[in-house]
């Protein structure tokens, strides 16, 4: 009986675990708790509970209900799971030292309330990371919900860039937004102005960090497909590009580069191994859909392009620029002021108007900077800035020295290149660490990624056939 309602939570674990993949982009939210005061962003100051929050409560607990109960079950028969796994220590350790940096700091915190509200994300975010460690999961359990998701997110933001608005879709979470506003994200030539896509997120910006490193992951998956289903993927693969270059992220864009190279990097360095991880099918229909996809959107929005590539000077791109610039500067300022256990978890913003206004007083908005191995320093002190880039780094050092002995497959390629493509955005933009939807993304990625390391370990040996795909 035991084991069967543990089979149950398991599948409904993964049922959530899928539905929040589909919805993990989407700016959906109700402010729980409003704290007037500070002129900063509602989501920096704010307890706020936002919609794709329920099917991750509800993934979590379903996944530690089948866990505790398939523990009792084992007391009477012989367990049926793995020995729980904590993931690869590299990972594990700086996860937990965040954590308990930020909890260690929070008597002195700028705002204790938020610091403490933000630990509490952080905890779910670490037993989010053990669940997909340890929760009994396909690639294909991944790769298709997240492909559905890209497909949804093209749907809103290929036509919001074309008509230059919102579509009128707010319950779903889409910002209201037309290109003429003061305000609104947007590519600029001469007096025109073009919407950059926003799909059903916060900020285009945001859009393409989530949409660059789906498409990474879902390519590693496809590579190593054959068969009639994997043309939906491709569909799906080449609307999220074309709404990914749509966007106009720069960020974004350097890192589905880095995260391309990787990915190809890793199959050209498996097939020199004698390992064939990709089908060459499929190479062959992805790398035709990027070259359309891409030569289009140049030869159409070549106007757009120049000043985004600063090729051309333009007011928008400079005013940007200064403006993270000021924000680099000023974080400074906040590590010299609080360099041991630093302004807080989360607190950056609030720290910066309250103890540094003038830091500021050129361009007087408050929000996390645009590199988070400034903003963890700033948060959580000198060591927290060295976690972070011992959890950056630290893989990519890992892989290294077991170079000899890895056995890879397409899927933990492309988390190879998500990761990657991740890794180059957190030194450009913040939303990895300060964004609810990006750094779940983030830890989410992490723990696919550890899940695959420990695999590798139990692999059989070199002498035994290496399979070429993933289901």
């Amino acid at each position: 009986m035991r084991d069967g309602l543990s089979r149950l939570a398991e599948r409904v674990s993964v049922v959530a675990l899928a539905a929040l993949l589909v919805t993990l982009p989407f700016w959906r939210f109700r402010v729980l708790i409003h704290r007037p005061g500070d002129p900063v962003f509602f989501e920096f100051h704010d307890v706020t509970l936002y919609t794709n929050d329920l099917v991750w409560g509800l993934a979590l607990g379903a996944w530690l209900v089948s866990r505790l109960m398939s523990r009792t079950s084992a007391k009477e028969a012989v367990p049926r799971r793995p020995a729980w796994q904590w993931g690869p220590a590299f990972l594990a350790g700086p996860l937990m030292g965040l954590l308990a940096l930020g909890i260690v700091g929070l008597p002195w915190a700028v705002d204790p309330v938020y610091a403490g509200y933000q630990a509490l994300r952080v905890i779910l975010l670490l037993a989010s990371f053990l669940m997909m460690v340890n929760l009994p999961l396909r690639p294909g359990i991944i790769a298709w919900p997240l492909a559905a998701g890209v497909a949804i997110q093209a749907a809103a933001g290929i036509p919001q860039s074309l008509v230059g608005h919102s579509l009128g879709l707010k319950s779903w979470g889409e910002v209201t937004v037309q290109a003429a506003w003061s305000g609104a994200s947007v590519v600029m030539v001469g007096e025109q102005r073009w919407l950059r896509a926003y799909g059903f997120t916060q900020h285009p910006n945001l859009l393409g960090g989530l949409l660059m490193a789906s498409l990474l992951a879902i390519g590693g998956y496809y590579l190593g497909r054959s068969g009639g289903r994997r043309a939906l993927l491709l569909v799906a693969l080449g609307l999220g590009m074309a709404t990914l270059l749509l966007t106009f992220s720069r960020a974004a864009w350097l890192g589905a580069v880095a995260g391309g190279l990787t990915l190809v990097g890793v199959i050209v360095w498996a097939r020199w191994r004698g390992q064939r991880l990709a089908v060459r099918s499929s190479v062959v229909s992805l790398t035709i859909v990027v070259i359309v996809v891409l030569l289009t959107f140049v030869a159409i929005y070549w106007p757009l392009l120049q000043p985004r590539l600063g090729l051309v000077s333009q007011g928008v791109e400079i005013r940007s620029v200064d403006a993270r610039v000021m924000q680099i500067k000023a974080s400074w300022t906040l590590i010299r002021m609080r360099p041991l256990l630093g302004v807080g978890l989360g607190n950056f913003p609030t720290a910066l108007y309250r103890l540094a206004p003038e830091t500021m007083a050129a361009y007087p908005v408050f929000e996390p900077v645009h590199n988070v191995a400034l903003l963890s320093t700033a948060e959580l002190g000198v060591l927290g800035g060295a976690l972070w880039l011992c959890l950056l780094f630290s893989p990519w050092h890992a892989l290294w020295l077991r170079r000899r002995e890895m056995r890879l497959n397409p899927w933990w390629a492309g988390l190879s290149a998500a990761l990657a493509g991740l890794t180059v955005v957190s030194f450009l933009d913040a939303y990895v660490w300060s964004s609810h939807q990006g750094r779940l993304m983030l830890w989410l990625v992490w723990g696919l990624w550890a899940r695959e390391w420990v695999n590798s370990r139990a692999a059989p040996s070199e002498k035994e056939p290496i399979p070429t795909r993933v289901e």
